[in-house]
């Protein structure tokens, strides 16, 4: 007897639904496909418990015949397309006749439809491979209820996350749709409250408007390039909105959200040379493509697509997003708070890294000079001092006998140091961070250090500082004793899937020392930051850098830490005086790891004293 046979179709049906039904996001998305299918212009989707225990897809579109419900609960049955042919030219969401018959299989499923013929509706109810069918009343349109999904499937369960996060997955996906369908009003009730509501005016911009808030609009560049291949419009966001993720970043294409690296690629390079790295731009892009040159079904969940030729695309999306953001003043403004600099002025005390003015506003007097003449006099090399002293003392001298074992060693090290001209070891690091001698500032960015043996060290002063908020950060969340100053409040408009996202995370983001309070309709009002913090502004971006974190679990502390270093260290282009920067090197020279910032970039680059031999022929 034969080992191969056909799986029974309870099993096929499962094994479809693994590869289309994730999780109810993945339910709610084939459902609003289907209702935009049918001509509606109205989609009302319903969760309970993240769609986990309810989901409710209603819709006022065409509806399905009497007919026809039982035929739309089989596999592969679809009114979308008939020949191979099709597959080219689609102009449907949907196409495969997988949804319905996936979903019944791993919940219990009611449809109650009506098309404008009939004078009365259909009700089917699905449980496993029976369906019972009756006439009854029901408005025109289409309304599916999906009730306790995977509950026939428990390995599939155990894998789903928290209702919070099931149900923000089905806010982000409902607000990604009415982006892409801005004709259409989508409205979005999760455990009763109503969290998303569109007009369904047509315009994009309004409904972007209604999604993210009133404050994107003015920061919006529209996108408008017709190509052979496709026209692309859409709007690109200004650098002000650029976050540390590309939670911003919305592909639509022919109706459908998709995935794409190329089209993605295409619109960051856009921005090259206008934001750093790791930043990622704002940008909602509309792609209405020939459905001759894409293929759409590459994807179980028709997610991903591709194009018929790639490098045509990203020139053409590069060019079109290139066009919108060179179109307009993007420099930002500069915005006076008075009253917050005088607030924090008053309950501060002066940080002893705050910047100091550029170098071009000293204003030079006498005594300064004096000073300078002073200095130099002192510095003259002779023939019995070959070497100048290796620092400046910024502070009075200690006497002699305060001499520690410590600077004992510490001296024995200078001396191998100054014999070889190469920094041995860690320790030989720390020592040259304490002793060696500053140059000053280069490009008012990075800081040029003499060491002993002639090498000269270049360190990066944003990263420097990074590094030692980064460990303190850390070893102040890790005992759970951080310094949190009250601040002028300063109040966050987030779209509805941001403020779920932040509703979800609240106590790690309060663990972390910010206070946050929810402040009005998706809306948070910032009242208390980490200490060295609370003379900076604009939480919006790093709140949501720490949540996603939060969401991603692992090191999260630690990555909360990177992102609040980076957002609180001095920045390239801030002046720092000799005392300053003195301070920078003696705590460097604390940390436990003064050679990498957070991200792994190197804090210092060493050009020893034999390289500088070497490179002017004296070695």
């Amino acid at each position: 007897m034969g080992r191969i046979a056909l799986l029974p179709d309870e099993v096929a049906h499962k094994i479809a639904a693994g590869e289309v039904i994730e999780r109810p996001a993945s339910v709610v998305k084939e459902l609003v496909e289907n209702a935009i299918d049918a001509q509606a212009s109205r989609i009302e989707i319903e969760i309970t418990s993240g769609g986990i225990e309810y989901i409710r897809v209603q819709d006022n579109g065409e509806g399905i015949a009497p007919d026809d419900v039982k035929m739309a609960f089989q596999p592969h049955a679809t009114s979308k397309i008939s020949k191979t042919e099709d597959l080219f030219s689609l102009s449907s969401l949907g196409f495969r006749g997988e949804a319905l018959p996936s979903i019944a299989s791993v919940s219990k499923l009611t449809l109650t439809t009506r098309t404008a013929a009939e004078k009365s509706g259909v009700r089917a109810v699905v449980e496993g491979e029976s369906i019972h069918t009756e006439p009854c009343g029901a408005p025109q349109g289409t309304t599916i209820e999906v009730r306790q999904l995977f509950y026939n499937v428990p390995a599939r369960y155990k894998f789903l996350k928290s209702p919070a996060t099931e149900g923000r997955r089905v806010l982000e996906l409902v607000t990604d749709m009415a982006a892409a369908h801005p004709h259409i009003a989508f409205t979005l009730v999760r455990d009763g409250k109503t969290v998303l509501s569109t007009q369904g005016s047509g315009s994009l911009r309004d409904t972007l408007l209604l999604i993210h808030g009133k404050k994107l609009i003015s920061e919006l560049l529209s996108i408008e390039s017709t190509y052979p291949w496709a026209k692309v419009t859409g709007y690109a966001g200004t650098p002000k909105l650029a976050r540390g993720s590309r939670t911003g970043q919305l592909i639509i294409m022919n109706g459908r959200v998709i995935q794409n690296s190329t089209i993605r690629a295409a619109a960051e390079r856009a921005y090259q040379g206008l934001l750093p790295s790791r930043v990622y731009p704002f940008f909602v892009l509309v792609l209405d493509v020939d459905p001759k040159f894409v293929d759409c079904n590459v994807h179980p969940a028709k997610s991903e697509v591709r194009f018929a030729d790639d490098q045509t695309v990203f020139r053409d999306v590069l060019d079109a997003v290139r066009t919108a953001v060179l179109s307009k003043n993007i420099a930002p403004k500069f915005e006076v708070r008075q009253q917050f600099e005088a607030r924090q002025r008053e309950s501060q005390p002066v940080q002893f890294y705050k910047p100091q003015p550029k170098q071009a506003e000293i204003t030079w007097e006498p005594r300064t000079w004096d000073t300078l003449d002073e200095v130099l006099r002192q510095y003259r090399p002779s023939a019995a001092k070959p070497k100048p002293p290796l620092a400046v003392a910024e502070t009075p001298p200690r006497d002699d006998r305060e001499t520690s074992a410590a600077d004992t060693g510490a001296a024995s090290t200078d001396a191998h140091a100054a014999e070889t001209g190469i920094i041995a070891d860690d320790n030989d690091v720390r020592s040259a961070l304490k002793n060696g001698r500053i140059v000053g500032q280069l490009h008012q960015t990075y800081i040029l250090l003499e060491v002993q043996g002639g090498g000269l060290w270049i360190l990066d002063q944003h990263i420097v500082h990074e590094r030692i908020l980064y460990e303190q950060l850390v070893k102040e969340f890790t005992s759970r004793q951080v310094h949190i100053q009250q601040i002028l409040p300063e109040v966050l408009e987030l779209s509805a899937a941001e403020y779920a996202r932040i509703q979800e995370h609240l106590e790690e983001i309060r663990a972390v020392g910010i206070e946050l309070e929810p402040f009005g309709v998706n809306a948070f009002i910032v009242r208390g930051v980490p200490t060295f913090l609370s003379q900076t502004g604009g939480w919006k971006g790093d709140i949501l850098e720490i949540a996603e974190a939060a969401e991603k679990g692992g090191h999260f502390l630690q990555a909360a830490a990177v992102t609040l270093a980076c957002k609180g260290a001095v920045k390239a282009g801030d002046y720092l005086d000799t005392r300053a920067i003195k301070a920078l090197l003696l705590d460097l020279a604390k940390t436990e790891n003064p050679f990498t910032c957070p991200h792994g970039r190197p804090i210092i680059v060493r050009l020893e004293h034999q390289e500088i031999l070497r490179r002017f022929g004296r070695a």
